[in-house]
């Protein structure tokens, strides 16, 4: 090893030319948060593609991190999220690859002098051309062959040939044997069908919602969390969090705990496209674009409320763009919108397209029970072009055991001077459904109408929110007495882009 001082010299004075030569590998993409550590070194710092690469050099993903690494020689290898990398060594003859831990994904150019090796804790992956993935977590190693021939030794000598469409696991303690990769995908797949439940829906016991949650906060983009009163005086611990379980999916988890009860509710939206690094331009999209049809839209979404033991459900699919204000239904037109390009509120002047997505399936379901919906084909206007469920099911097609009762709603603000809203909805069967809407501060105080009224621009409106929580509480004919209580706080909605 060279003093520092001989070190920083060569450093300088050898041409720059012949210092590039060394420089076997760059980040050629990178994607979320990727760092590097370079040798030496001790401190990790943030790294974006183009970045050239040193022998010793580390490289770190994040939980919504990826990058691919870009040999001289053509080879590449994709890192996953969560992973730690290091290139030992890059010569013409061998290079040795070191993963730390995470997963990779590797294409190697063929070519019979040169020999490349990755290691892990556990194993080493001997090959010359090939493409090949490799996972190191939990003190064990994956390797899943994909094409070509590959070596796989343990720490104690053992090597296995593995062939193309094969896997094989090696611990500390052992080498398993190959088996065949078609096989153990189609297990892992009927696996992860069986372990649905492990995502926050409905349905679920308290114990059972906290358990999916806490996988999916590990995940989650946003997350917020705090202590407040609610209207009605009690303590409420709440949670929330963001995050996309699909790429062209986002989902909205809320969790309320009191001493005495357990309230959650969810709302998962599926867009037309994948969803860009950036989940906040999406979702700014979501209450319509100006002019043209919006670059993201729904095509589909759930929402669930429920107190573990009731439970409300919407669904509604084949969702896609319409312009309102150019249709032949004229109550359905927007005449203002919020643009958040100059922060402010924006007539709409007659004729200017303004598009929304509109669904040709609905559903609504308390307790299982649908108790409205609708169906159409590619409709222009829920008013004039959908047909109300009335014998059949809207989403499933299923037939009803009856058909549904008629439903009328009524919206009041009680009080002129707070902001609490009802909603009752009344059914011909004798059911209902009563909404009460409050926005309430953390002292559970309902907020007062002057708070809000006169405001012109979003951030002025935003900065109000901000102070603010929403509060929805929710019974039913079917409920029997109970009901469903959900405070939300608006800070998150903010941050990721769902109030623009």
């Amino acid at each position: 090893m060279f003093p520092v001082p001989f070190a920083f010299f060569l450093l300088l004075f050898i041409p720059t030319s012949l210092w590039a030569q060394n420089k076997s590998a760059s980040l050629s993409t990178t994607e979320g948060n990727v760092e590097v550590q370079k040798k030496g070194s001790t401190e990790w710092m943030g790294a974006a593609a183009p970045y050239e690469l040193d022998l010793g050099d580390q490289i770190k993903t994040g939980r919504r991190g990826k990058a691919q690494i870009l040999f001289r020689d053509g080879s590449r290898i994709e890192l996953g999220r969560s992973t730690q990398f290091e290139i030992e060594n890059a010569g013409t003859t061998q290079s040795v690859l070191r993963l730390s831990w995470g997963r990779l994904r590797a294409w190697i150019t063929s070519a019979k002098e040169r020999r490349m090796e990755v290691r892990t804790p556990t194993a080493v992956a001997a090959v010359r051309g090939t493409e090949f993935s490799m996972q190191y977590r939990n003190g064990v190693t994956t390797v899943d062959l994909y094409g070509g021939l590959l070596s796989v030794s343990d720490n104690k000598g053992n090597e296995v040939m593995l062939k193309p469409n094969e896997s094989i696991e090696i611990s500390q303690a052992q080498m398993g044997a190959a088996r065949n990769l078609s096989e153990i995908q189609e297990a892992q797949s009927q696996a992860s069908r069986q372990n649905l439940r492990r995502e926050v829906g409905l349905e679920m016991s308290k114990e059972e919602v906290l358990s999916a949650a806490a996988k999916e906060i590990k995940l989650a983009e946003f997350q917020q969390g705090k202590a407040l009163i609610d209207v009605n005086g009690s303590r409420v611990r709440l949670e929330e969090y963001i995050l996309r379980p699909q790429p062209d999916q986002f989902k909205f988890v809320v969790l309320n705990e009191r001493e005495n009860r357990f309230d959650y509710f969810y709302y998962l939206g599926t867009f037309n496209t994948t969803l860009p690094t950036d989940l906040s331009i999406a979702l700014r999209q979501l209450p319509g674009c100006i002019s043209s049809a919006c670059q993201y839209y729904l095509t589909a979404f759930e929402t669930g409320r429920s107190n573990t033991q009731d439970s409300i459900r919407e669904l509604a699919l084949s969702g896609h763009m319409v312009d309102v204000n150019n249709n032949l239904d004229t109550t359905d037109n927007i005449s203002s919108y919020y643009d958040p390009l100059t922060d402010s509120f924006k007539e709409v002047t007659s004729g200017t397209a303004f598009y929304q997505t509109l669904y040709d399936k609905y559903g609504f379901y308390v307790n299982g029970n649908l108790k409205y919906g609708w169906t159409g084909s590619n409709i222009q206007s829920y008013g004039l072009d959908t047909t109300p469920a009335s014998t059949t099911d809207p989403i499933t097609g299923s037939v009803l055991a009856q058909a549904l009762p008629s439903r009328s709603v009524v919206s009041t603000w009680p009080d002129s001077e707070l902001m609490k809203q009802n909603i009752y909805e009344s059914y011909s069967d004798g059911t209902y459904i009563n909404w009460d809407n409050y926005i309430i501060s953390d002292e559970g105080n309902v907020a007062k109408s002057s708070v809000f009224s006169g405001i012109t621009s979003g951030s002025s409106f935003k900065s109000a929110l901000l102070n603010y929580n929403y509060e929805q509480v929710i019974t039913a004919s079917e409920f029997q007495g109970r009901k469903i209580d959900l405070v939300v706080e608006p800070k998150i909605l903010i941050r990721s882009g769902l109030i623009p």
